[in-house]
């Protein structure tokens, strides 16, 4: 697998400064993490419906505008079959667990964590593509869509985690 960087800070040029700041932010990151470079960087825009506020999650039409705002992932993959999760946000805890046996289980008081929304796109693409060998992953998280305001940072974090395991596992094809 090679490395997409030059390829996404080229996407980059044509966006705001402060999305290259991030990325390199993120990049640093993850090297103080991980003690190692990313092997790609995903990017997931949150969106706003201009028509049809969450109608569209029973089956209704929207209209949506993809938005600045974005969540950032650096990823590379890692040797011991784990997930590897941490938020650039101090506010959210790191994640770890195996990627072949994680399960994804809801508080019955409150919103489910922040990285189960991660979990969710991962398991949605491995249950799609059934790889013989999941292939365990490194992830730095950066996000700058607000939470709770309508603007789907969930659905981006989701989003973002089926493409970067969709590319890690080499999947080209629609899904």
């Amino acid at each position: 697998m090679g490395s997409t960087s030059d390829t996404f800070v080229n996407v980059l040029e044509a966006s705001t400064v402060e999305n290259c700041e991030r990325v390199s932010q993120l990049k640093a990151q993850f090297l103080i993490q991980f003690n190692r470079t990313p092997s790609f960087i995903v990017r997931c825009s949150g969106r706003v419906n201009i028509i049809g506020e969450h109608v569209d999650y029973c089956g209704f039409p929207v209209l949506p505008m993809a938005i600045e705002q974005t969540i950032l992932l650096a990823v590379a993959p890692s040797e011991d079959n784990l997930l590897h999760l941490k938020n650039i946000n101090p506010k959210y805890k790191p994640f770890k667990c195996n990627i072949n046996t994680f399960t994804i289980d809801l508080p019955e008081a409150s919103g489910p964590e922040w990285y189960k929304y991660f979990l969710c796109g991962i398991k949605g693409i491995l249950e799609h593509i059934a790889p013989q060998n999941p292939k365990g992953m490194a992830v730095v998280l950066s996000g700058n869509i607000p939470p709770a305001s309508g603007l789907s940072s969930s659905s981006a974090v989701v989003s973002a985690s089926v493409l970067c395991c969709a590319f890690l596992h080499n999947v080209t094809s629609d899904f």
